[in-house]
Formats: C-alpha cells, structure tokens, sequence
C-alpha cells in the first residue's frame, strides 16, 4: 500500500467532512508516494519523533494533533527539511478523529471502563460508572491516564454518570452539568475551575496529552485493518515536565 492508497483509506473511514472549519488536517506532508512498510504514531510531531522516525527507517508518522496548523511563508523550519530529505511522510487526523465514532472521546470513555455511553455535545460522550466515591474516582483517573498532576474541584461525594471531552474541553462544563456527577477534560482555565466549583459542580483536569493519548491505540488499529502486514509502532512522548 503505499501514501496515497493510504490515505484515501483513512479518509473512507474518518472523513474530512467531520473536521471543524478553523483546523487543518489530512495530509500535511507527502514526502513521497513510495510504499509504506514501516509506521511511526504519536499524538505530536515533536523534534524527538521526528528524530526517532527518520533513524528508525520509517516511511510514515501519523498524528492527533496537526503538525502544520498555521500557513507557511517557507520551508525553513529543520525538522521539516529532514523529514523531507528522509523521505517521511505525516499524516494528522484532528477534529475528525475527535468527532468521529471510535475516535478520541470514544477511546477515552474505553480506558475508563464508561459503560452505556452516548454523544454529548459535538464531541463528547457520557457515561456511566460503578458508583464510587468522588476521591477514588480522582485516583482511579490518574492511575488510568498515568498522569503527573491532576487538578480538580469537587462537588459531588459519589460519581456514577461521567462526561467527558478529550483536549481542550473547558467551554463544555456547564452542558456536561446537566448531564453527570463529573466532567473530565485535558485544559481547563482557573475561571472555569472556580465556576464549577461555585455551582457545585466536580471537574477534573486531567491533561491535554493525557486525555487524547489513548486514541494512539485506536490509530495503530486503523493501519493494520487498512494492511495488516504494515509494521506499526507508537511513541510516548509527553514533553512538560513538572515538578
């Protein structure tokens, strides 16, 4: 199979209709039409992946996040000029994998364990858990996305329905109240927390990598449906260190 056989593979599947109209993604770098035989996946096109791509010999590096979101005035930037030089193609699936069935939020309500989860807003879900008390619940979420911090404000004592919206999830708050005991998200801004935590409602912050990185498994799992002899890897790369 190679790039553009590839591609169009993943555009059947999660289409470019599902994206938003500010993002860019699909194809953001097309090196060469080549045959793909080895795949890196990550959530971000960081120096470090593109290090790890170019001297591992792989042909593909498939993302979350857009590796060029903003128009280019030149091809400057150094990673860019070696992945094309290596030959190294990206592709970035961003608001569609968000949207789309089985996607980001779809994952993440899986690494859970959410049972009997439905949409909510454009891209969320909400579900349900065995009623638990609300700490171990904020244990439990930081045990499963392997977080180094977790920010929260507590309402509830017990949480049973879950809401929740992967990455950048703040504005959906006040909807996911209606609807739950909690609300999780990967950002959420210092105003929004205190809001919450005046009408009394629990918000988790639980990370923006963290919230998104479980659909890395769900991407691996598209390549190998699309040709199940490609050889695919992911890398865990999380760059903000904390103290």
């Amino acid at each position: 199979m190679n790039v553009s056989e590839l591609y169009k593979y993943f555009d059947s599947i999660i289409p470019c209709e599902l994206s938003e109209d500010w993002d860019n993604d699909g194809r953001m770098l097309i090196s060469s039409d080549k045959e793909i035989k080895n795949v890196l996946v990550a959530l971000d096109v960081t120096p470090e992946v593109a290090e790890v791509a170019i001297k591992g010999g792989y042909d593909l590096i498939v993302t979350h996040h857009p590796y060029i979101f903003k128009p280019l005035k030149g091809i400057t930037d150094p990673m860019l000029v070696a992945l094309i030089k290596a030959e190294v193609s990206v592709f970035s699936f961003h608001t569609r994998l968000d949207t789309v069935e089985g996607g980001v939020n779809d994952c993440l309500a899986a690494a859970l364990g959410l049972e009997n989860v439905e949409p909510f807003c454009e891209m969320g879900r909400v579900g349900e858990t065995e009623e638990i008390s609300f700490d171990e619940f904020v244990r439990k979420v930081k045990d499963i996305l392997d977080g180094k911090r977790i920010n929260y404000v507590k309402g509830k004592e017990t949480v049973k329905r879950v809401a929740l919206l992967g990455g950048g999830g703040k504005d959906f708050w006040a909807d996911a109240a209606r609807l739950a005991d909690v609300y999780i998200t990967g950002e959420m801004s210092y105003n929004t927390m205190l809001d919450a935590h005046k009408a009394g409602f629990s918000v988790i912050e639980a990370g923006h990598f963290h919230t998104e990185f479980p659909v890395c498994d769900r991407i691996c799992d598209m390549l190998l449906e699309a040709d199940s002899e490609l050889n695919v890897d992911i890398m865990k790369f999380y760059p903000v260190n904390t103290l």
